[in-house]
């Protein structure tokens, strides 16, 4: 992967709303690693978005909800800097970690847009940014295949609570293949060998249970077999955790029906990555 350094953040003033656009290029985006300076950190990021067009494909999403999604993947920590990483590190061949990526020449014209809002009250933020470029996913000419439109998305939906704690959740998919769901709540955090407040979580894919009412505590257990983070106050359902991404929940044509369990309500909020045509979801 090769770095190159973006254009300056337009408007970058405390409390502010920030924007760049990438520059026209003929790789792969595989990644987006900001450098934050002047007394503003991640914690000072109320928001982060990343636009095809007109069309949120990242976000939006907090510093601080980055950091732990990026955390249970294994990814490197520090207060000042924050990835939006398309590629997956561990995977398990080239094609595995960069399917992700974003294609320029798959966008037909459309820029990539990043947005991040700081929540300063006085002072001089910076940010400084660079993107990670891979190889070229479509042939000259133009031409792929289904996989090679495929790209990354992180997105952001609030699962209905109604004050109960069961939560079922009807998500729209409509054919994205979903890698991993990062369900962040409220609630009591899980120790060492006990559940949190959100205790357990199923999956059924046309009535057919594809994760069957796996605790908390057993979850972890199962990630942290595969070097996977566990993270506070968080439950992932990770159809990839064993970074085979043949393994990714399916979606065409299928009714998906998750359901989770709380031991008192609480508002729980869902990070769906999953790999989606660019103007789908």
């Amino acid at each position: 992967m090769r770095y190159q350094l973006l254009p300056s953040f337009n408007s970058l003033t405390f409390g502010s709303r920030a924007s760049l656009q990438l520059p026209n290029g003929q790789g792969t985006l595989g990644r987006i690693f900001l450098q934050l300076g002047g007394s503003l950190t991640k914690a000072l990021i109320s928001e982060i978005v990343v636009r095809v067009g007109s069309r949120v494909v990242f976000g939006p999403i907090s510093g601080t909800q980055l950091d732990l999604i990026n955390s249970y993947r294994g990814m490197a920590a520090r207060a000042d800097a924050i990835t939006i990483d398309l590629t997956e590190i561990d995977g398990l061949s080239m094609f595995a970690k960069e399917i992700g990526g974003i294609d320029m020449r798959s966008l037909r014209g459309q820029g990539i847009f990043v947005e991040v809002v700081n929540t300063m009250s006085s002072g001089s933020p910076t940010i400084v940014a660079w993107a990670g470029w891979c190889a070229p996913q479509f042939t000259p000419d133009g031409k792929n295949d289904k996989q090679e439109q495929l790209i990354h998305k992180t997105l952001r939906y609030v699962v209905p609570s109604g004050g109960g704690t069961r939560l079922t959740w009807l998500p729209g998919f409509r054919g994205a293949e979903i890698k991993r769901i990062h369900f962040q709540y409220a609630g009591t955090d899980w120790g060492t060998t006990t559940d949190g407040n959100l205790f357990r979580v199923e999956c059924r894919r046309n009535g057919q249970f594809i994760w069957d009412r796996v605790n908390c505590a057993a979850n972890r257990f199962i990630q942290l077999e595969q070097r996977k983070v566990p993270q506070a106050k968080t439950y992932v359902l990770d159809f990839v955790h064993d970074n085979v991404f043949s393994n990714t929940l399916k979606t065409a044509g299928a009714n998906i029906e998750f359901n989770l369990e709380t031991t008192a309500a609480d508002t729980v909020t869902a990070f769906v990555e999953c790999l989606d045509l660019p103007a789908n979801l």
